[in-house]
C-alpha cells in the first residue's frame, strides 16, 4: 500500500471516529502537513494530533484502532522535552502512523483550534498553520525539523509567529534558527 492509499485510509478512519464523537477533532502535522505549505518532501510517516472526547481514554483510542483497523498499536509515554503526554503508533501499509493527544499539551490543542482545511492527496484535511507547525517542530528539533522550519518561515506570519513563540516559551529556540 502506497503512502497515498495509507493516508486516505487513515483520514477516512479518523473522520469516522470524529463523527462518532470518539475524538472531538484532529489535524495533520509533520511532513505531510508541511506539503500543504511548501514544496513537498519525502516523509516516512503520517503524524496527527487529536483531541480525545471527554468520555474516552487514550487506551480506548488504541483499542478502537486495533479492533477496527486490525493494527498492532504501540502506546508510548510522553516526554517532558516535547510536552507530549500521550502518543501511539501503528503501521498502515508500509507507513508508520503517529498519533499525539492534546491532553496536557496546550500548544497542540491551540494548533488544532487554529488549523485550516487543505487538500492533501485529494482529501480535505485539517492542517496546522505554518506558525503552529514551526512551533511544534521546535520541540523535537531534529536536523530535518530545522530544514522544515527554514522552508516554512517563508509562509509564516512572522508577527503572529513571534507572539505565539513568546506565549509558549519558545522564543529562544526559534531565534536560534531563524531571525524574526
Amino acid at each position: 500500500m502506497s503512502i497515498v492509499e495509507s493516508f486516505k485510509k487513515i483520514i477516512v478512519f479518523f473522520n469516522e471516529i470524529k463523527n462518532e464523537d470518539i475524538i472531538e477533532d484532529y489535524a495533520l502535522i509533520g511532513g505531510l502537513a508541511l506539503s500543504a505549505w511548501v514544496k513537498p518532501r519525502t516523509t516516512k510517516d503520517i503524524d496527527l494530533v487529536v483531541v480525545v472526547s471527554k468520555k474516552m481514554k487514550w487506551t480506548d483510542i488504541a483499542s478502537i484502532i486495533e479492533t477496527r483497523l486490525h493494527k498492532k498499536v504501540v502506546v508510548q509515554k510522553g516526554t517532558q522535552r516535547t510536552n507530549i503526554k500521550e502518543k501511539l503508533s501503528f503501521i498502515s501499509g508500509q507507513i508508520e502512523v503517529d498519533i499525539i493527544s492534546t491532553k496536557g499539551f496546550n500548544l497542540a490543542d491551540e494548533a488544532i483550534r487554529n488549523a485550516v482545511i487543505a487538500d492533501i492527496f485529494g482529501n480535505h484535511v485539517k492542517v496546522v498553520t505554518p506558525e503552529y507547525l514551526i512551533l511544534l517542530k521546535l520541540l523535537p528539533l531534529s536536523n530535518q525539523d530545522i530544514v522544515d522550519i527554514k522552508a516554512l518561515i517563508k509562509k509564516a506570519d512572522r508577527k503572529k509567529l513571534k507572539g505565539l513563540a513568546q506565549k509558549h516559551y519558545l522564543s529562544p529556540k526559534l531565534k536560534s534558527i531563524v531571525h524574526i
